[in-house]
C-alpha cells in the first residue's frame, strides 16, 4: 500500500522537474516583480498591467486547483482501501496528470504575459535583484499566490524518531514534541504560513536542547 502511495505522488511530480530551473531563472512571479518595481523603475502602466494580469488569472488557476485537490482526495480515498480497484485507481490519476497540466499551462501563460511586460534590461535587473527566497519556492505548479498547497502532518518518520515542531506567532514560541505535534498542527492553515524551515544535527540540539535531537520543524506564522 505504502509503496502504491509513493509511486502515485512521484508520478504526479514527474515532469515539472526537468523545466524547474529554467523557470526559475528565466521567469518572474508577479510578487518579485512588483516587490522591485523601484529599482527596476517600473511604469505606471507596467504596474497596473502586471497587477491586471495577476488579478484575470487568480480566480481561474484557485478554480483549477480546487477541483485538482478534490480529484486528489478522491484517488487518496481509493488507494486506502485494503483491495485497490486498479483500473478505478489508474483512470483517477489519469484525470489528476490531466489536470496538473492544465494547471501548468494556466501558470504558465501568466507568467510569459508578465515576463513580456518587462523590458530586455529591466529582466536583466531583476534576476540581479531577487534573492534566493524569491524563488526557493517558484515552482511551476505552485499556486499564483506563491504559497504551495501544504498538508501539515505530526507524526513520527519511519525509525520512530519524531521531530520537534516550533510555532513562532507574535506572541512568541510554541514548543511541540512528542504527541503534542499532531494536536498542534491542526489549527493551522497553509495560509497563514510566512515559511517553514528545518534544523537538523548539532544546530538543532544547540537551539533547542534535547527536544531537538530527532530535528525540528520550525514555522513562522505570518503576522
Amino acid at each position: 500500500m505504502k509503496q502504491l502511495v509513493i509511486l502515485v505522488l512521484c508520478i504526479a511530480g514527474y515532469g515539472s522537474i526537468s523545466a524547474q530551473d529554467v523557470f526559475q531563472s528565466e521567469l518572474f512571479a508577479a510578487e518579485t516583480v512588483l516587490k522591485y518595481r523601484s529599482e527596476l523603475e517600473l511604469s505606471e502602466t507596467q504596474v497596473s498591467t502586471i497587477k491586471e494580469i495577476y488579478n484575470d488569472n487568480i480566480s481561474l488557476f484557485n478554480s483549477t486547483k480546487w477541483d485538482l485537490d478534490a480529484m486528489q482526495v478522491d484517488l487518496n480515498k481509493l488507494i486506502s482501501e485494503s483491495k485497490v480497484d486498479e483500473k478505478t485507481a489508474l483512470a483517477a490519476m489519469d484525470k489528476i496528470s490531466a489536470m496538473e497540466q492544465k494547471l501548468k499551462s494556466q501558470r504558465l501563460k501568466m507568467l510569459i504575459k508578465i515576463k513580456n511586460e518587462l523590458t530586455p534590461n529591466q529582466q536583466s535587473k531583476l534576476k540581479e535583484l531577487r534573492k534566493d527566497d524569491d524563488i526557493s519556492t517558484f515552482k511551476l505548479t505552485t499556486p499564483i499566490s506563491k504559497d504551495p498547497r501544504i498538508v501539515l502532518r505530526g507524526g513520527s518518520s519511519k525509525d520512530g524518531k519524531t521531530p520537534m515542531y516550533v510555532i513562532i506567532d507574535q506572541k512568541g514560541e510554541k514548543k511541540l514534541v512528542n504527541g503534542e505535534a499532531q494536536k498542534g498542527l491542526l489549527g493551522i492553515s497553509p495560509d497563514n504560513i510566512e515559511s517553514v524551515n528545518i534544523i537538523k544535527g548539532k544546530a538543532a540540539t544547540t537551539a533547542y536542547g534535547k527536544d531537538g535531537k530527532n530535528g525540528v520543524v520550525v514555522i513562522k506564522l505570518k503576522q
